[in-house]
């Protein structure tokens, strides 16, 4: 069971997200805010790049809602993946750079909170995921 705590009183839900490389033995860490309503994780393009993921041959290119419009993005699949400490291999995400001004990197989605049954606490400031 993963579990981390979180400030009730913050806007948004912001936690830390480890990305394995290509290979798998190298590892960067970035801050990504909860976001429901986002149906798949997005990590930064630089990211991806330092970690050696091949971004001019992506698996495909997926269409987002942004408050912009449609857009299109890269989508790759990461060697791992850690967040609330759980970690899943081989799993989707999008290149997407955020606005520096949001103060985060990524987004975590759905995508891998639906590997479990979650638990937010707003009264205890936890978050739980329990694997199925």
């Amino acid at each position: 069971m993963g579990r981390i705590s979180f400030n009730p009183r913050d806007r948004s839900i912001i936690l830390r997200l480890t990305v394995g490389g290509i290979n798998g033995n190298t590892f960067r860490d970035l801050l990504a805010v909860l976001d429901t309503g986002a149906s798949i994780t997005s990590i930064p393009t630089k990211i991806a790049l330092d970690l050696g993921y091949n971004l001019s041959n992506p698996e495909r290119e997926v269409e987002i809602v942004t408050g912009s419009g449609i857009e299109s993005r890269k989508l790759i699949t990461l060697s791992k993946l850690t967040a609330i400490g759980e970690t899943l291999e081989d799993i989707n995400v999008i290149c997407h750079d955020l606005p520096a001004k949001s103060g985060v990197a990524g987004l975590l989605g759905l995508n891998l909170l639906s590997h479990f049954d979650v638990n937010i606490s707003f009264s205890t400031g936890i978050i739980e995921l329990h694997p199925h």
